[in-house]
């Protein structure tokens, strides 16, 4: 019994000696990782097989602390790539693995876990997984009864070793936790003890190796800001806000994980607050603008408020982030409808100017680190400063075509009014001449003629100059309105008067259809100016002796709204009275081509046969009508077909009076 007992107790010491050998065989072969520049993940995968090798495990899984609270599998040995997968995919919280890690547990500088403990009724520990034979189960967290830790020698399949791996100072930079030893034995304090002699020499190259990577990617950070400073501060076309979020997208892209990309920029208007999304590109596909119909409160504080902006780290998180159901019913998916795990948000702030939303996206978990969010808030302060001076440069640009633009109407209205006011003015002066030079010899009917002349130039001149000025009023919204109601046929039949004296020298037939009963909410007076403008041009442009008609009716606001729909219009809003009178004054001469009557209603507009022709004006009047009409509640449109002799037809609908107007004012 002696000799046996020798014997066994010769081939333990024979067994760890050979342990021994091998594991320091693979701390020099870690070592050495370093001097051969290994890049991160395939010196975590030796680590993790060489954890199986040395100390002779089935299993061994390697997590690292990610900085964003959760321990992630970053490598395996002895699973397949599905239970791999699966690990990474459920990183373990850091408050799960504080309970773990409690002195209850600590044998020397590692934690073991027994089968049957009661720590896995926890149920912050849901999200953590071993390893059972060949699957990946869940720790137990039904109502069961657990038994009493089993603390036999034999390893348990539910058995929990952490091994953890400290740095320099001490902090934890993750852990190794084997499974499932192929001598069947829960280790011994001796396999321990080698274990984490291991495990310390693996923490020194895991270290190093991080520490050489972090400064080489803080490098090509610094060079990729660098560049993308460069990138949009000189862009070949300032205004093209396009372009610059595609260099954003560019630069960013090889800097992080990003399946969805977008740029959604604050717009704030009469209807309120709103995004749009103006950059999209999800799975590689680049999407058209779409407008979100609702800023969530959420979304406006970081939009407003935060410093940085937000990190989340999954759709379960994202979810109570928007205050949004399981089904995560009622969000904002991207282009492919398919909701992220990994989200960063960036507002982009111009100084106190909220610009718009910044956002990165990843269909993995626990994609970003805080690391990730700053960098991509410099990227973001910069993006805000091409986006700023974009839209500098943008309305720099309109003011400059603005400015020739105006410039040119005042070259052209100074010509026209010069050439329009001179008519008048040598009429004038040509008259007073002539009673001036030969008053004595000229009969009472002649000088009453030339005075009557030289009057009616007098007011010709007057309504010239009036224009100009109710022109220049209306652009500085100081026209003054005085809304009453109005019949519509008494306005119409005072300019019949006025124009009479036309009417009869050329022999024209007047055409009128208005209901005695219709009445409008209008100013009287503006009413008059715009049937004048509107029915003195059908005089004007129209060959002598063809006819004019004048109709009106009550139409409904829902059947304006399908008239102006077809003449591309927006439709007015919606009166007290819900209704509308139309006016439609109608001419037989040439008509008016498409592509000019876009342009007919705009100032100094006259078109190329007025130009050319003997009738005076300085392009003001329909301008004005279309203001006045406006101003009044109202809409002004015309309807031709650019054919002579089938004339063009325009129409003023204004809204009918109701009581509710009057008891208004």
């Amino acid at each position: 019994m002696h000799r046996v007992k020798q014997r066994s107790t010769r081939q333990q010491e024979n067994s760890l000696e050979q342990q021994q050998r091998e594991l320091l065989r693979h701390i020099i072969d870690i070592g050495a990782s370093l001097r051969l520049g290994m890049d991160t993940d395939t010196l975590l995968q030796r680590v993790s097989e060489a954890a199986c090798k040395a100390l002779r495990f089935r299993y061994s899984a390697l997590y690292l602390n990610n900085g964003a609270g959760f321990f992630e599998a970053r490598a395996s040995a002895g699973l397949s790539p599905e239970q791999h997968r699966y690990l990474i995919e459920h990183p373990l919280p850091e408050e799960a693995l504080n309970k773990l890690i409690c002195e209850r547990y600590r044998i020397g500088n590692s934690y073991f876990v027994p089968k049957g403990d009661p720590i896995w009724r926890d149920a912050t520990l849901a999200s953590f997984f071993i390893i059972v034979d060949d699957r990946v189960e869940a720790v137990p967290l039904d109502s069961t009864p657990l038994s009493e830790p089993d603390l036999g020698p034999e390893w348990q399949v539910e058995d929990l070793l952490i091994v953890p791996l400290r740095g320099a100072d001490n902090s934890l930079l993750g852990f190794l936790t084997p499974d499932s030893p192929l001598n069947g034995l829960r280790p011994t304090l001796e396999i321990l003890e080698l274990f984490e002699l291991f495990a310390n020499q693996a923490a020194i190259v895991i270290e190093g190796t991080r520490l050489y990577e972090e400064l080489k990617r803080h490098s090509e950070e610094r060079a990729a800001l660098v560049k993308i400073g460069r990138a949009l501060s000189a862009p070949e076309d300032p205004g093209d806000l396009q372009s610059i979020y595609q260099t954003i997208y560019e630069q960013v892209a090889p800097m992080m994980p990003v399946d969805a990309f977008y740029i959604a920029r604050y717009v704030r208007d009469a209807e309120g607050e709103k995004l749009v999304m103006e950059f999209l590109i999800d799975d590689g596909v680049r999407y058209p603008a779409v407008e979100f119909g609702l800023i969530l409160p959420q979304t406006h504080d970081i939009l407003f408020h935060e410093p940085v902006g937000r990190l989340i780290t999954t759709s379960h998180e994202f979810l109570e982030f928007a205050g949004l159901t399981a089904s995560g019913e009622g969000a904002n998916l991207l282009g492919n409808n398919r909701p992220a795990e990994s989200i960063l948000f960036v507002p982009l702030r111009y100084g106190e100017k909220v610009l718009g939303l910044l956002s990165v996206q990843s269909y993995r978990p626990h994609a970003y680190t805080w690391r990730h969010l700053e960098l991509l808030k410099e990227i973001g302060i910069q993006a805000a400063i091409a986006m700023n001076n974009a839209q500098l440069y943008t309305e720099l640009r309109e003011a400059l075509k603005q400015a020739q633009e105006s410039e040119r109407l005042k070259n052209h209205f100074l010509m026209t009014a010069s050439h329009e006011l001179r008519t008048p003015l040598t009429a004038i002066q040509g008259y007073l001449e002539l009673l001036g030079d030969f008053g004595e010899s000229l009969d009472e009917e002649a000088k009453a003629r030339f005075v009557n002349n030289a009057r009616r130039a007098c007011e010709e001149l007057v309504l010239l100059l009036g224009n100009v000025m109710d022109a220049s009023r209306i652009d500085q919204d100081r026209v003054m309105l005085k809304m009453e109601p109005v019949q519509v046929v008494r306005p119409v039949m005072l300019i019949l008067e006025i124009l009479e004296p036309i009417l009869v020298r050329e022999e024209r037939s007047m055409y009128i259809e208005v209901p005695e009963d219709l009445q409008v909410w209008a100013d009287d007076l503006r009413l008059r100016q715009i049937l004048l403008n509107i029915v003195g041009n059908a005089l004007k442009y129209t060959p002598v002796g063809s006819p004019v008609a004048i109709h009106a009716r009550r139409l409904s606001w829902e059947e304006l709204s399908g008239l102006l729909s077809l003449a591309g219009q927006r439709c007015p809003a919606r009166p007290p009275s819900d209704a509308f009178a139309l006016i439609a004054v109608r001419d037989w001469g040439p008509g008016i081509s498409r592509a000019d009557q876009a342009r007919l209603f705009t100032r100094f507009m006259r078109l190329p046969n007025a130009l050319n022709s003997m009738q005076r004006g300085a392009g003001l009047g329909l301008y004005l009508c279309r203001q006045l009409t406006e101003a009044m509640g109202g809409s002004i449109w015309m309807e031709s077909e650019g054919i002579t002799g089938e004339g063009s037809t325009f129409y003023i609908a204004l809204p009918l009076y109701s009581e509710e107007e009057c008891n208004k004012e």
